[in-house]
C-alpha cells in the first residue's frame, strides 16, 4: 500500500499541533499548581488553618516531587499541630490527638503522648479497660521517647494484675525494670511482681511441655535477673531447659549448638556434668557408625565429616582418631582417579581439550565423580564450540527446551505478519562474539509499522548456560 506525500505532511501537522497544545497545558498546569501553593501559603501565614490544609492537600496531591512540595508538606504539618495545640489548651484531648497524629512532627508527638495518657485516664474513669490500654499501648509502641513510659507501664501492670493477667504484667514489668531500673515506678511495683514469681515459674512449665523451651527460658531469665528466693529452682530449671534444647540440636544436626547448650546445663546446674558427659559419649559413637557404613560405599569425605563432627562434642575424642586413620589407608586405593582429574585439568589449562576430554573420561571410568562428569560436558560443548562456535551458539538456542525460543520468535512474527502485512521485517538469527572466552550473543530482531521486537541471549558455549538481556528475551525463557 503506497502512502501520497500530501497525506505524510497532513500528519506531521496533526502530530506537531497535538505537541504543542501538551506543552501548553503543561505551562498553564505548572502556572495553576504554583497558584494553589501561594493560597495555601497565604492561609497559612494569616493562621487560617483549616482551609489551608485544604489547598496544600489539593497542591502535594498533583505536583511532581520536589523542594517546594516538601515545604508545603511541613507546612501542612504545622496547620495540623497548630490546630491540635488549640483543641490541646481546650482539653479536647480526642480532637488534638487526632491533629498531632496527622501533624506526624516531633514537635506534635510531644503533645500526643499527654493527649493518649489523658484519654487513657477518662477511659478508667468510666471502667472502660480495654480503651485505656489501646492508649497506653500507643504510647510505648509509637512515641517511645515519651518521658511517660514509665509511669504508663507502672498503670498498666497494676491493671493486668487486678485483672489476673499475670503474664502481660510480668512482660511489661521486664520492659519497665530493663530500661528503667532506677525508676520510682520501678521500684514501686516490685513488691507486686515478687509475689506473682511462682505463677511465672508455673508458666515456664507449661510452655516446657509443649515444647515450647525458648519461651519457658525467657520467662526463667527475667525471674533470674530479680531478688527472690527462688533462685535455686529457677537455675535447675533453666539447666533442664538447655538439656532439652540440646537434644533437639542433635536431631537437626547442629552438633556445635550442640555443645553450647551442654555447656549451660553444666553452668546452671554443675551437679549435671556427668549425665551430660555420658550422652555425648554415646552420640559420638553413633557418629563412628555412621561414618564406617560411608567408608563400606566409599564416601570417604563424608565419612571423615561424620567423624570429626564428634569433635565438635567431645576435642580429640580418640574413637574418631582412629576411624579417620583407617579411613585413610583405604582411600588410598582411590587416588588414581584423582590424578587421572588432575591430569586432565592440565590439559584443559593448556587448551588442550580434546586430550584432557579424554582423561576427565578416564578419571570417571575410575570414580563416578559429579565434579568430572561436568567436566566431561563441559569438555565437549568446548570441542564444539572451537570448531563452529557461532554454529554451535545457534544450536544451544534453537534446541533449548525442544525449540521453546524459536517456536516463540516465530510465533510473533507470524502473528505480526497477520497484523501488519509486508511491513513486517526480520533480521534473521545473528549471532556475534560477546566479552569473554566462549561467550556469544544471539539475536533476532522484528520490525513493523508500529511494534518493534529486539531479543537478545549471550550464550555461554562451554556450559550451554543461556541468560537473557533484556525482559522480552527472559519472557521466552520462562515459557
Amino acid at each position: 500500500m503506497k502512502i501520497s506525500g500530501n497525506s505524510i505532511l497532513q500528519n506531521r501537522k496533526k502530530f506537531f499541533l497535538k505537541l504543542s497544545t501538551f506543552i501548553l497545558l503543561v505551562i498553564l498546569l505548572g502556572c495553576s499548581m504554583n497558584k494553589k501553593y501561594t493560597t495555601a501559603y497565604n492561609l497559612y501565614m494569616k493562621s487560617n488553618y483549616v482551609v489551608a490544609i485544604k489547598f496544600y492537600d489539593d497542591y502535594i496531591k498533583n505536583s511532581p516531587n520536589g523542594a517546594l512540595a516538601t515545604k508545603a508538606e511541613l507546612e501542612r504539618s504545622d496547620c495540623y499541630y497548630q490546630l491540635g495545640y488549640q483543641a490541646f489548651h481546650k482539653e479536647n484531648w480526642l480532637l488534638a490527638s487526632r491533629l498531632f497524629y496527622l501533624a506526624n512532627s516531633v514537635i506534635a508527638d510531644s503533645k500526643l503522648d499527654n493527649c493518649y495518657y489523658k484519654l487513657a485516664e477518662e477511659s478508667l474513669n468510666i471502667n472502660d479497660i480495654n480503651t485505656a490500654l489501646d492508649y497506653y499501648d500507643s504510647i510505648t509502641t509509637y512515641l517511645t521517647d515519651s518521658e511517660l513510659i514509665p509511669e504508663v507501664l507502672f498503670n498498666k501492670i497494676k491493671i493486668y494484675i487486678d485483672s489476673d493477667k499475670k503474664l502481660e504484667a510480668f512482660n511489661d514489668y521486664h520492659l519497665l525494670w530493663s530500661n528503667y531500673p532506677d525508676n520510682k515506678f520501678t521500684i514501686s511495683i516490685q513488691p507486686l511482681i515478687d509475689n506473682l514469681i511462682p505463677y511465672y515459674m508455673n508458666q515456664a512449665v507449661e510452655f516446657r511441655k509443649t515444647a515450647d523451651y525458648d519461651n519457658a527460658l525467657n520467662i526463667l531469665f527475667k525471674l533470674n535477673q530479680y531478688p527472690t528466693q527462688f533462685k535455686d529452682e529457677i537455675l535447675i530449671g533453666i539447666s533442664d531447659l538447655y538439656l532439652l534444647k540440646a537434644e533437639d540440636a542433635i536431631t537437626e544436626h547442629k552438633y556445635t549448638q550442640a555443645k553450647k547448650y551442654y555447656s549451660e546445663v553444666i553452668v546452671y546446674d554443675p551437679q549435671k556434668e556427668t549425665i551430660v558427659n555420658k550422652r555425648m559419649d554415646e552420640i559420638c559413637n553413633e557418629f563412628i557408625q555412621e561414618g564406617s557404613r560411608l567408608v563400606e560405599n566409599y564416601k570417604f569425605d563424608e565419612a571423615f565429616a561424620i567423624y570429626e563432627t564428634c569433635y565438635e562434642l567431645l576435642p580429640e575424642y580418640q574413637k574418631s582418631t582412629d576411624a579417620i586413620e583407617e579411613a585413610k589407608k583405604l582411600k588410598e586405593s582411590y587416588t588414581l582417579a584423582f590424578q587421572y582429574k588432575n591430569k586432565a585439568e592440565s590439559y584443559e589449562n593448556d587448551k588442550e581439550y580434546v586430550k584432557a576430554l579424554e582423561f576427565y573420561r578416564i578419571s570417571y571410568s575410575s570414580m563416578q565423580m559429579k565434579e568430572v562428569q561436568n567436566k566431561i560436558y563441559m569438555m565437549s560443548n568446548t570441542i564444539k564450540a572451537q570448531k563452529d562456535p557461532k554454529g554451535f551458539a545457534l544450536e544451544i538456542i534453537q534446541s533449548f527446551k525442544k525449540g521453546i525460543i524459536v517456536q516463540g520468535v516465530n510465533g510473533l512474527q507470524s502473528d505480526l505478519k497477520d497484523k501488519y502485512g509486508e511491513n513486517v521485517k526480520s533480521s534473521g538469527w545473528k549471532v556475534s562474539y560477546a566479552l569473554g572466552e566462549f561467550k556469544y550473543e544471539v539475536r533476532f530482531d522484528i520490525l513493523a509499522s508500529e511494534e518493534n521486537y529486539y531479543f537478545v541471549w549471550r550464550i555461554n558455549l562451554q556450559t550451554r548456560e543461556i541468560v537473557p538481556l533484556n525482559k522480552i528475551s527472559e519472557e521466552l525463557l520462562k515459557q
